[in-house]
């Protein structure tokens, strides 16, 4: 297996920001770290950071993106590339407004910086020698984005580590959980757009696609596209 999945549950919140590491070229992307920036940059100690990609700006999955960058740059490392949705900046810009709203303090969860490169013209990302395919699947967020591996050379680690029998890899972020969806209580989410998002973009995926969503276990396409209450 050439690529790692590690999973870590962080922030108040309990959302998996996930460790993605080819282990031909050493080279990790880090996606949505909410929190514990510093657990997180000990985790990538060995290996060759060239990206950050965030699902979208909320401030479970966002929160510790400017710990983390400079984290890097004190222990003079190359500054990762932060990759996001245009329409999540305006998220972004007021994460340390909700941090406060929540009764947690602005040094818990901060602003993220403006991506180095909008996700919205993208149609895959490249880590060493693997690609990416990238759906936009707004409802949750207006910039909301889902990664998927369309290969079975994956193993997973970390928290939440049960492979369920597949071999193609979604990280859903928040749109799709084990019976379950995404919120759309928040600002700027839209029930309907997610519903459309998810039928459109998700279900037609191959029912072995292993969801790595953003809260909770571990579920499949096939599952979720047959038993999810909120789907049928």
């Amino acid at each position: 297996m050439s690529l790692t999945v590690t999973t870590k549950r962080v922030s108040h919140f309990d959302q998996n920001a996930r460790i993605i590491t080819d282990t031909t070229t050493n080279e990790t992307m880090i996606i949505d770290p909410g929190a514990e920036a510093d657990l997180l940059f000990d985790m990538v100690s060995a290996t060759t950071v060239t990206m950050i990609v965030l699902t979208h700006c909320h401030i479970d999955h966002a929160g510790g993106v400017t710990r983390l960058l400079e984290l890097f740059d004190h222990a003079n490392r190359k500054r990762p590339q932060l990759f996001y949705h245009s329409k999540d900046i305006i998220i972004g810009e007021h994460l340390e407004d909700f941090a406060k709203n929540y009764g947690f303090s602005a040094t818990d969860y901060q602003n993220p910086p403006h991506p180095d490169q909008l996700i919205d013209s993208l149609s895959s990302i490249k880590l060493g020698s693997k690609t990416f395919t990238v759906y936009f699947t707004p409802g949750h967020a207006p910039g909301h984005i889902v990664l998927y591996y369309d290969n079975d050379d994956f193993k997973l680690a970390g928290d939440y580590s049960e492979i369920l029998d597949c071999n193609r890899l979604l990280i859903a972020g928040d749109t799709l959980f084990h019976g379950s969806i995404g919120r759309t209580d928040l600002p700027m989410g839209n029930h309907s757009e997610l519903i459309q998002s998810i039928k459109t973009q998700l279900l037609t995926l191959p029912d072995t696609t292993l969801v790595c969503a953003g809260h909770g276990p571990n579920t499949t396409i096939g599952n979720e596209a047959h038993s999810n209450p909120f789907l049928n």
